[in-house]
C-alpha cells in the first residue's frame, strides 16, 4: 500500500507540473537567442508601420540573426538588437538595459539637430518685459524691432517625470492668450518641442483655434497580422477658452516630435495659421513599454497616424509651407534665421 501511494504521489507530481506547463507556457529563453527572438517576435506582430517605412522584417531578421552567438555577452548583444530596432528609423522605438541606451532614430536625427536657443531669443529679440509661466512651459513677450507682434514659446506638452501628475500648468495658456489679445499677429514658436499628453496637445491647440476641424486619424494595432488594425479614430481641435485667432506663424523644426507634431497638424488646420521653420522629426505613433526576462525594456510604436488626407508623415516629417534653415555660422553669430523670417512676413 506504501509503494502504491507513493506511486500516486510521483504520478501526480509529474501530471501537476506537466498542467502547470500547459497553463503557463514553457520558461522564458533567456539565451541571447531567445532575447533576440522575443524581441523581433513581438514587433512582428505588434509593430504598426512596417508598411509606412517600407520594411520586409523577416529579410532584418535574417540579416542580424547570423551575428547571435551562445556565448556573446550582453553588450553585444544589445548591440546587435540596437541595429535591427535601428532599421526602424523610428525616434519612439527605444532599448533600454542598466549599462545602455538606444534610440531607433538617433543616427537619422543627429544629422539633422538644428541650432535653436532660448536664451538667444530672450536676450536678441524679445523686449525685456518678456515672462516665463506654466512651470517653465510657455514663454511669451513682444519683439523690439515689432512691438505689435506677440510670441509664445511651448516647450513640450507634458510636465513632471510622470506624465500623468502635475498637468495643471496647461491652465496658465489662457492668462498668455489673454496678455497677447492687444497684439496684431503672434508668432507660436514649438521648436524643441518634445512632445507628451494628447489631451494637453487638444487643450492648447483650441486656444488658438477659429473652427472646429478634425485634424488626425489613428488607427491601432489590433492583431498578429500586418493590416490587422481598430478602425480610424479622429482626433478634433474644438475653439475653447481664451482664444487667438488673429493672424499666426508656426515655428517647427527637426526637434519638434510627437504630440509637438500633434499640434502641428492640429494648427495647420486653421485658415489663419502659416506653417513655417522646417520639417518635425517624424514620430507619431504611441509607444508601449515591454520588459525582457533579462530585464531590458523596449518602445514599441503600435499605431499608423495619418492626417485627414491619410497622408502619415512617420520618418519623415511634416513639412512647412515656408521651409527656412538656421544656419550654423549665422546663428553662433546671433541670427535665428527662421525667426527673422517669421517676423518679416507676418501681418
Amino acid at each position: 500500500m506504501k509503494c502504491i501511494k507513493t506511486i500516486f504521489v510521483s504520478v501526480f507530481i509529474l501530471v501537476f507540473f506537466s498542467t502547470c506547463n500547459v497553463f503557463l507556457g514553457p520558461d522564458p529563453d533567456n539565451s541571447p537567442q531567445g532575447i533576440f527572438d522575443s524581441i523581433w517576435n513581438d514587433f512582428d506582430k505588434n509593430y504598426a508601420l512596417f508598411d509606412v517605412k517600407g520594411i520586409n522584417w523577416k529579410t532584418i531578421y535574417n540579416t542580424y540573426v547570423t551575428n547571435i552567438f551562445s556565448d556573446m555577452n550582453d553588450s553585444e548583444l544589445f548591440s546587435v538588437c540596437s541595429d535591427m530596432l535601428g532599421e526602424l528609423n523610428d525616434a519612439h522605438v527605444n532599448l533600454m538595459s542598466s549599462f545602455d541606451y538606444f534610440n531607433s532614430g538617433s543616427k537619422f536625427n543627429t544629422l539633422n539637430v538644428e541650432p535653436f536657443s532660448l536664451d538667444l531669443i530672450k536676450s536678441n529679440y524679445l523686449n525685456s518685459d518678456y515672462d516665463l509661466v506654466g512651470e517653465g512651459m510657455f514663454l511669451y513677450g513682444t519683439f523690439k524691432t515689432k512691438p505689435s507682434v506677440g510670441y509664445i514659446f511651448i516647450s513640450g506638452f507634458a510636465y513632471g517625470k510622470t506624465t500623468g501628475v502635475n498637468q495643471d500648468w496647461i491652465k496658465a495658456i489662457d492668462n498668455v492668450v489673454a496678455k497677447m489679445s492687444s497684439t496684431d499677429s503672434l508668432i507660436l514658436d514649438i521648436r524643441g518641442n518634445r512632445g507628451g499628453l494628447p489631451g494637453n496637445v487638444d487643450y492648447i491647440a483650441s486656444r488658438f483655434a477659429s473652427d472646429k476641424k478634425d485634424y488626425t486619424q489613428v488607427r491601432t494595432k489590433n492583431g498578429p497580422n500586418q493590416n490587422d488594425f481598430s478602425s480610424p479614430v479622429n482626433y478634433t481641435i474644438i475653439p475653447a477658452g481664451a482664444r487667438y485667432t488673429k493672424s499666426i506663424m508656426l515655428i517647427t523644426n527637426a526637434q519638434t516630435i510627437s504630440a509637438g507634431e500633434w499640434f502641428t497638424l492640429a494648427l495647420r488646420s486653421q485658415n489663419h495659421v502659416v506653417h513655417t521653420g522646417s520639417s518635425t522629426c517624424g514620430a507619431f505613433s504611441l509607444a508601449l513599454e515591454r520588459f525582457l526576462i533579462n530585464g531590458w525594456a523596449y518602445n514599441i510604436s503600435v499605431q499608423k497616424v495619418t492626417d485627414m488626407q491619410g497622408i502619415c508623415y512617420e520618418g519623415t516629417g511634416i513639412t512647412p509651407e515656408h521651409i527656412i534653415l538656421n544656419d550654423e555660422i549665422e546663428f553662433a553669430a546671433g541670427k535665428d534665421a527662421q525667426l527673422e523670417y517669421a517676423i518679416s512676413i507676418i501681418n
